[in-house]
C-alpha cells in the first residue's frame, strides 16, 4: 500500500472516528436536552395542578368564611330578638330588629348558595344541613313575632343550629386541608 492511500485511509478512519463521536457526544446531549425539558414541563403541569389546587382550596375557604359570618351574625340577631319578644307583649312588635333580622336572614341564603356552588358536595350537604336548622329555629321566632307562643322545641332546635354549625366547620376544614393535600382527623 502507497503511503498516500494509507494516509487517505488514515485521514478517512479519523474523520469517521471524529465525526461518530461528534454524532455520538450531540446525540446523547440532545437527549439529555430532551429529558431535561419534558422534566420541566411535567414539573411545570405540577405546579399549575398545585396552583390551580391551591386556588380552588382558597376560594372554597373564603365562601366557607362568609357563610361561617353570615351564619353567626344571623344568629346573633335572632338570639336578640328573641330576647327582645321575650320582654315584649304579643301586641307590641320591635319592627327594626326584626328588619334587621330578615336582612341577615336573606344574607345567610345567599352565602349558602356561594358554598352550594363553591362544593364539594359532602360540605355543600353540611352547609344545606346548618341552613335548614338555623331556618327551623327562625321560624320558631317569626311564629312568635306574628302574635304567637314560643312553640315547643326552641331551645332544641337552637342547640340542633350549633350542632350543624360545627358538623359544617369540621367539614371545611377537611375541605381546606385537603385542598393541600394534607390529611386531617376528626376532632
Amino acid at each position: 500500500m502507497t503511503p498516500e492511500i494509507a494516509t487517505g485511509l488514515f485521514g478517512l478512519l479519523g474523520a469517521l472516528v471524529g465525526g461518530g463521536a461528534t454524532f455520538g457526544v450531540g446525540y446523547l446531549s440532545s437527549r439529555v436536552q430532551r429529558a431535561h425539558a419534558e422534566q420541566a414541563r411535567v414539573n411545570e403541569v405540577a405546579d399549575a395542578e398545585q396552583a390551580r389546587r391551591s386556588q380552588l382550596a382558597d376560594a372554597r375557604n373564603a365562601a366557607y368564611i362568609v357563610f361561617l359570618s353570615r351564619v353567626d351574625s344571623f344568629l346573633d340577631q335572632a338570639r336578640e330578638l328573641e330576647e327582645l319578644l321575650d320582654l315584649v307583649s304579643t301586641e307590641e312588635r320591635p319592627t327594626d330588629q326584626y328588619r334587621q333580622y330578615v336582612a341577615e336572614w336573606n344574607e345567610l341564603v345567599t352565602a349558602n348558595a356561594t358554598v352550594q356552588l363553591a362544593g364539594p358536595e359532602p360540605t355543600a350537604h353540611r352547609a344545606q344541613d346548618l341552613l335548614d336548622a338555623v331556618g327551623t329555629y327562625s321560624e320558631m321566632i317569626d311564629k312568635r313575632y306574628r302574635g304567637q307562643r314560643w312553640p315547643p322545641g326552641l331551645a332544641t332546635a337552637w342547640d340542633r343550629a350549633r350542632e350543624n354549625r360545627l358538623a359544617f366547620l369540621q367539614s371545611a376544614r377537611q375541605t381546606y386541608a385537603a385542598g393541600f393535600g394534607v390529611e386531617t382527623t376528626p376532632a
